[in-house]
């Protein structure tokens, strides 16, 4: 027997406006770094951040449950390993592309930098998550649909929220329950609560529209769940 929920079809039809007007809720979005100085920031810890980004090729199954670890690149017999980029895996297709925030231009953290700063490596995603509180204080949420939670205000460094646990924990507190995200590409970031079932199927969808958008600014088209303070592969 075929039951009619209109719940289901107001979150879809909510869901296509939303997809639709996608371009435009990111353009109203004013990245903190345009407002900000153009003169090159230090290189110092202070301006440690992450791009949180994925690999095609990465199957999100391979890595289910969060585990931050480093991400060993080929050996390049042309560099020396002091010169050798700072990436971590995540979770699923999620890895950390260490960088160092300027208004202008990014500049990649490099092996021989942790040694300059006197950073160990397993202190970069306590690093990073403090940096981005101070440089972005004015990172919120906005919601297009009362059941549906996008941040705004981090520009390209939004999707850096997920290393926030604490960010998270007071999130699902004030959902009353396990919530679920996306990050289709580098500046979005939507989450909304678990239950019902149904928000997993729209917001997977959500996703995947985005994903498919955003062209080179694509990330993932993975659902995550936040369940015991760290993320899980889910959809």
């Amino acid at each position: 027997m075929i039951t009619f929920d209109p719940m289901r079809i107001t979150r879809r039809r909510a869901l296509s406006g939303i997809a639709a007007g996608g371009a435009a809720l990111a353009l109203a979005r004013s990245p903190l770094r345009a407002a900000q100085s153009k003169d090159p920031l230090p290189r110092t810890r202070d301006y440690v951040v992450a791009l949180v980004r994925a690999h095609p090729a990465v199957d999100p199954r391979s890595r289910p449950v969060q585990k931050i670890e480093p991400a060993i690149p080929p050996p390049d017999p042309k560099s020396s390993p002091d010169n050798a980029l700072v990436f971590d895996h995540f979770v699923g297709d999620l890895h950390l592309r260490y960088v160092f925030e300027d208004p202008s231009f990014m500049l990649a953290l490099r092996m021989r930098d942790l040694k300059r700063l006197g950073v160990t490596r397993d202190e970069l995603p306590t690093l990073v998550v403090s940096n981005y509180r101070r440089l972005y204080p004015k990172v919120g949420v906005a919601w297009p649909e009362r059941w549906l939670g996008v941040l705004t205000n981090g520009g390209e460094l939004e999707p850096c929220t997920l290393l926030d646990g604490a960010f998270w924990q007071n999130q699902q507190k004030a959902f009353g329950g396990d919530l679920i995200a996306a990050v289709p590409s580098a500046n979005e970031v939507y989450f909304t609560p678990r239950e019902p079932k149904q928000n997993i199927e729209l917001l997977k969808h959500l996703a995947i529209l985005h994903y498919e958008k955003a062209g080179k600014r694509a990330v993932s088209r993975t659902v995550f769940a936040w369940r015991f303070f760290r993320w899980e592969v889910l959809a």
